[in-house]
């Protein structure tokens, strides 16, 4: 098993760093340029979700992104150091226009990821929340 592993502050900006990371890993796992684009945005939205909703962009907190090559899969882990979050309904994915007008899009992005990846978990408590992003080098195990 290959196994990297970034810390970042809950600022914004490191985002970039750990979406770069991704293009590398994605790549030397052998992924196409169209998976490993799709790799890039999972990661981004589960590291903004981090940074934003689990950690508050408090950037005394961390995001935690393990990445870990075992034969045919690539796991990703993100996790932050917020306080928790409810059930996560990732099958929503309609944007309803009142929810548009107040701004809120919540939910949105973890559909987004699950229909980039091929599998993904959410484990929360009240010391944080982990994403684990599975991606298959063939598609479906």
């Amino acid at each position: 098993m290959e196994r990297v592993e970034l810390n970042i502050p809950s600022n914004p900006i490191f985002e970039r760093v750990v979406r770069a990371s991704a293009a590398e890993v994605g790549s030397a796992f052998g992924f196409s340029t169209e998976r490993i684009e799709d790799l890039k945005l999972a990661i981004s939205e589960a590291v903004n979700n981090a940074i934003d909703h689990g950690n508050r962009r408090d950037v005394g907190k961390l995001v935690a992104v393990v990445f870990e090559i075992d034969g045919e899969k690539l796991e990703i882990r993100i996790s932050d150091e917020g306080g928790g979050i409810d059930k996560v309904d990732i099958g929503r994915h309609t944007i309803e226009e009142a929810n548009l007008e107040a701004g809120q899009l919540r939910g949105f992005g973890m559909y987004l990821i699950s229909e980039l990846v091929d599998d993904l978990e959410v484990s929360s408590s009240h010391r944080g929340t982990v994403l684990t992003l599975r991606l298959y080098r063939r598609g479906q195990p």
